[in-house]
């Protein structure tokens, strides 16, 4: 009871000596000594009052503002992280944008060889079998000893189909062999793989001109590639060996790591042979001729 007092007895003067000032306020303009004496004790109060219902107005708008702000910031959060998806996408489809116009102009570039398109699904998991499946089979015309190429050189070959997939033996495979020779000597050999970088250029006679820096390229004497593919590039020679071969060591012009599309060559169409058709041709071409007058072909007279 004694405390519910002690802290009622303070209030009650509170408000006895405001209702006194308020009386007091409306008479005369002069103030009797007891109302000068409550005003100095009633001012201190009211000004901490005052002092403390600006400060619970300044507590509650800063409250709010952090409100608003902490849901402002959470939008643009929201907004910075979408855009940096859309970023990340758009990056995505430039790269393959740029991959599949290298593997189309490489495709345009030899239109006497019709090729498949396809994605690299999966590799093979085995440590020494180097292959990779792709999303084309029998059912778009992929059979097994076919090219695999890429706009950057030779994937591999086929060796298993089914109507949907196929499995490819990369060039870095242990058993694969390619017919192969030097682009600036005609110096002939078989690449073969080692299972990985290197890849092995056998067979290459010691009186060959081979050098670091040189192109590999297809010969198309097996019957499985197109003449004239990259292959990789010179980056050893070794002429100490005791026999009869130089031994040299070939960077792969491809990415192996780094496939996700190549092209399947269905149907590779052989070269023109322009020593065989010498004969058929020229009668065809004088008897243009003397139609021109002996002028050349496309110039009037």
């Amino acid at each position: 009871m004694f405390n519910r007092l002690k802290w009622l007895l303070p209030v009650i003067t509170l408000v006895l000596a405001m209702g006194l000032l308020s009386s007091q306020g409306r008479q005369e303009r002069g103030r009797s000594p007891m109302a000068s004496a409550v005003l100095e004790v009633v001012g201190p109060v009211e000004n901490i009052l005052t002092s403390s219902a600006r400060g619970v107005e300044n507590i509650w708008r800063r409250y709010f503002s952090l409100v608003g702000l902490t849901r402002e910031n959470d939008i643009l959060r929201e907004i910075i992280d979408r855009q940096e998806r859309q970023i990340v996408q758009l990056n995505e489809y430039k790269a393959a944008n740029d991959r599949l116009t290298g593997l189309l102009k490489f495709r345009d570039s030899t239109p006497m060889t019709i090729m498949k398109p396809a994605h690299v699904l999966a590799w093979d998991p085995g440590p020494w079998f180097r292959s990779v499946i792709i999303s084309a089979g029998s059912n778009e015309g992929v059979a097994v000893d076919q090219s695999v190429l890429h706009n950057k050189g030779v994937v591999g070959r086929v060796v298993e189909v089914t109507p949907h997939y196929a499995r490819v033996l990369l060039a870095t495979d242990f058993n694969s062999s390619i017919d192969a020779f030097i682009q600036r000597t005609r110096a002939v050999g078989i690449l073969s793989g080692q299972g990985g970088k290197p890849l092995n250029l056998k067979y290459v006679r010691k009186d060959e001109d081979v050098r670091p820096g040189d192109l590999v390229v297809t010969s198309g004497l097996d019957g499985f590639f197109p003449k004239g593919v990259a292959l990789g590039t010179v980056s050893r020679v070794d002429r100490h060996s005791a026999d009869l071969f130089v031994s040299v060591e070939v960077t792969p012009t491809v990415s192996f790591d780094r496939l996700e599309e190549v092209l399947v060559v269905i149907d590779q169409r052989p070269p023109i042979d322009w020593l065989t058709m010498a004969p058929r041709l020229r009668p065809l071409l004088e008897d243009a001729l003397d139609a021109s007058g002996g002028q050349p072909l496309g110039v009037g007279r």
